[in-house]
């Protein structure tokens, strides 16, 4: 099967340079890597992807974080495209940040962005371009 047929198992994950289930929060990732270099102009290089952190004591993973000038800039949290971007979303961006520290975040769940201070300020609704927000 093609690596983007809805009915495979697996995704190819270019940023990963692997093939990863194709969960259902895995394709709401995928489609907001996309939109992130070819809506917003993010350089590839700016991005990371599923990397470990600690938060208080337990590994957990973020989806995904953007840097600019070599400091995380931005925090994205992705959700299947099923679960609201309600509270407890917002609450587990809220805990990822206090380890990480990125003065922007975002939420999507693929049908909509929710996109905030980490001051909780929203700000938008949509996915800014890249270096439109001062770090």
């Amino acid at each position: 099967m093609s690596m983007m047929d809805p009915h495979s198992e697996d995704l190819w994950d270019a940023f990963r340079k692997k093939n990863v289930k194709a969960t259902p929060e895995e394709w709401v990732r995928q489609d907001a890597l996309r939109r992130l270099i070819i809506d917003g102009k993010y350089p590839k290089e700016s991005i990371s992807v599923e990397k470990g952190i600690q938060v208080n004591g337990m590994l957990r993973r973020y989806d995904i974080a953007i840097y600019s000038d070599s400091k995380l800039w931005m925090l994205i949290e992705c959700k299947a495209d099923k679960i609201p971007l309600d509270d407890k979303v917002c609450d587990q961006w809220m805990i990822y940040n206090t380890t990480l520290n990125a003065p922007w975040g975002a939420l999507t769940n693929g049908k909509q962005w929710r996109v905030f201070r980490s001051n909780g300020e929203e700000v938008d609704a949509k996915l800014p371009a890249f270096g439109t927000f001062e770090l």
